[in-house]
């Protein structure tokens, strides 16, 4: 069995949080021999997760099936053989378990998003962690994450359309709203002749400071068009740009963007203003913000 979380970390690393749970990734035959030997008795939570309580720890093992990156992991994983508590385990190098942590980051919805980011930016910041197998990496996010995502090149009706959002105001115009410079960010990085298509090259040469504003920007919008307009008054400014910058950070962006404002999240959140709402209200008033119009994809066909 392989040792992982925060018991494997904190082997490397006696700084590390007090692990709150045990987490080992295993063959089925070896967690089937685990289970006996200690007299445990496990819950399946998925298709490979099986959770059970052993020296007082809730204990998730992964069984590490035929063809999955946890079998791949086992193969190919560097590390030593330690004694945790009488089960002769592999405990990975710092590296694999940074390159673990990383395959995780951008979950959907996860509960632990800001324990994962802050385990992460330490393995990677203050330890000094690196990838340690990209192709593995990639075939492990595969594994978690969902099959699509938004992406960046879509035509403007393709982007506003069947996501069962209603919207009420022109998006480009509540862009406009909250931008710091003469035009929105992503004006910097957009493709000439596209209504919202975003270009790699142009991204590349855009300062960092204005693909702040980006994503900083993105968060006010969705937090607008996703909380603070269908539901106003019932949700905090703060609490809407939260919850907006974490999806951009994992599932309502992907690519390079998304990797952007995963690692530049602390800042992100330390430029947030609050009077974004009170400003967009304004702009409605002033005619700034307009209503949105619907696009017609084929503008010869008869309605």
């Amino acid at each position: 069995m392989i040792l992982v979380g925060s018991f494997a970390a904190k082997h490397h690393d006696d700084t590390w949080a007090r692990p709150k749970d045990i987490d080992f990734i295993a063959t089925f035959d070896d967690f089937s021999n685990f289970i006996k030997k200690n007299n445990l008795k496990a819950i399946p939570l998925s298709g490979s997760k099986y959770l059970t309580r052993w020296l007082g720890f809730n204990t998730e093992v992964e069984i590490a099936w035929p063809g999955s990156s946890g079998e791949d992991l086992i193969k190919k994983v560097s590390g030593e053989e330690v004694d945790f508590y009488g089960e002769k385990v592999i405990l990975p190098s710092l590296n694999w378990l940074f390159t673990l942590k990383s395959s995780h980051k951008y979950l959907k919805n996860s509960p632990f998003f800001l324990k994962t980011m802050a385990d992460y930016f330490y393995l990677k910041d203050d330890l000094g962690c690196s990838i340690v197998d990209e192709e593995w990496l990639a075939k492990r996010e595969e594994e978690t994450y969902a099959k699509t995502r938004p992406k960046l090149n879509k035509s403007k009706n393709g982007f506003f359309s069947g996501d069962g959002i209603s919207y009420k105001y022109d998006h480009d115009t509540v862009h406009e709203s909250v931008m710091h410079l003469d035009k929105p960010a992503y004006m910097f990085y957009k493709e000439q002749g596209g209504e919202i298509q975003c270009s790699k090259s142009l991204w590349d040469v855009t300062s960092d400071k204005i693909k702040k504003y980006g994503v900083l920007e993105e968060s006010y919008v969705l937090a607008l068009e996703r909380s603070q307009i269908p539901f106003q008054g019932h949700v905090s400014p703060r609490t809407s740009f939260i919850i907006a910058l974490r999806k951009i950070c994992t599932s309502i962006s992907s690519g390079w963007f998304r990797e952007f404002a995963y690692e530049n999240y602390p800042e992100i959140v330390s430029m947030y203003k609050p009077d974004y709402v009170e400003k967009f209200k304004k702009d409605i008033e002033s005619g700034l913000v307009k209503p949105f119009q619907e696009i017609c994809l084929d503008q010869n066909k008869n309605l």
